[in-house]
């Protein structure tokens, strides 16, 4: 089961397109070549796919809906935060980045929080003790497995 498409990505997927695309079928078209496949409604999308059509329509600066974002301020679980990041670093979840060369993915992260596949639906900044013990478990496993 895929996560189901949030009304907000919904409306601003609507209103970057129409100022791209005033057509509905121009829309569908691009949307489908896109993806990769044939729509008939930006309706049938999921989460990851509204996200990155969101990334791809803001040049890849769409990060308010992103839930692998952290609170630097919330000293709180601080080590957890870098144990995941190390996490992240050793299953290969990174992206380029100018000054520091590869940084974590939060857009994976937070593609995966929001997934059927995670044990914890929610974002970082909303995570609990037993929520960090449990995302740590699963990455820890993924780590493992990428490296059999």
């Amino acid at each position: 089961m895929t996560a189901t498409l949030e009304p907000q990505q919904l409306k601003k997927i609507q209103a970057n397109l129409t100022k791209q695309y005033p057509d509905r079928e121009e829309r569908l078209c691009f949307v489908s070549q896109f993806l990769g496949r044939d729509i008939t409604s930006t309706k049938e999308l999921t989460v990851t796919e509204a996200n990155e059509l969101l990334n791809n329509l803001y040049n890849n600066n769409y990060t308010r809906d992103n839930w692998g974002l952290f609170n630097r301020r919330n000293e709180k679980y601080r080590s957890e935060r870098k144990l995941l990041w190390s996490l992240l670093y050793q299953a290969q979840w990174t992206v380029p980045n100018q000054p520091h060369g590869e940084v974590p993915d939060t857009q994976r992260l937070s593609n995966f929080l929001k997934s059927p596949k995670s044990p914890v639906n929610k974002p970082l900044k909303q995570f609990e003790k037993e929520d960090w013990e449990k995302i740590l478990r699963v990455f820890t496993n993924i780590v493992k497995g990428t490296f059999k």
